[in-house]
């Protein structure tokens, strides 16, 4: 039973490691390419062009501030709700634009330049960001933690490159006569 409990605090603290470099990742991109950013909030989530600047500095902080909670052992329950609620509000402004049959509003879900329509690979993954996270929080409130070590960071970045690649793979537009999710 304590090894099993062990096994699933070190995953417990890997998961986080990725999530938080996930999170700390999406906001640099926020910072850097601000101006498609501004667009995309006030095309997107409905944000005035006048409110755009600051939504976006305040999505960024959010995320680098849910970032340093994971990342941090005493805080990670904190910075598990917050990735999930951030995550949570994500999938919550794609459902509202696939209802509203906007399925072709860039989300600003990708780091890279592809894109597609809005649709089950979006919802999917937003929901398995929350989810994630919010195993952390429940993961990290119920049994003492694992600090996040250096050892961790290498397998967090490889788990960051294949999100980044499954990300690129599906802003693929499908061969002829396939389909992709």
């Amino acid at each position: 039973m304590t090894a099993a409990l062990g096994i699933i605090q070190l995953l417990t603290a890997q998961l986080a490691a990725f999530l938080a470099l996930l999170l700390l990742a999406s906001a640099l991109h926020k910072l850097i390419r601000r101006d498609r950013t501004r667009e995309v909030v006030h095309e997107f989530a409905g944000v005035s062009r006048r409110l755009a600047p600051f939504a976006v500095m305040m999505i960024a902080a959010a995320e680098m501030i849910s970032a340093v909670l994971l990342w941090t052992e005493p805080y990670r329950v904190a910075g598990g709700l917050l990735a999930a609620l951030i995550w949570g509000g994500y999938l919550s402004l794609i459902l509202r634009a696939i209802l509203q049959g906007r399925r072709d509003v860039d989300c600003g879900c990708s780091f890279g330049a592809t894109r597609r329509p809005l649709g089950v690979f979006h919802v999917t993954r937003n929901v398995v960001l929350a989810g994630a996270a919010l195993l952390i929080s429940g993961g990290s409130a119920a049994a003492s933690n694992n600090p996040i070590v250096a050892s961790q960071i290498l397998p967090a970045l490889a788990l960051l490159a294949l999100y980044g690649a499954l990300d690129q793979v599906m802003g693929l537009t499908p061969p002829r006569g396939g389909v992709l999710l």
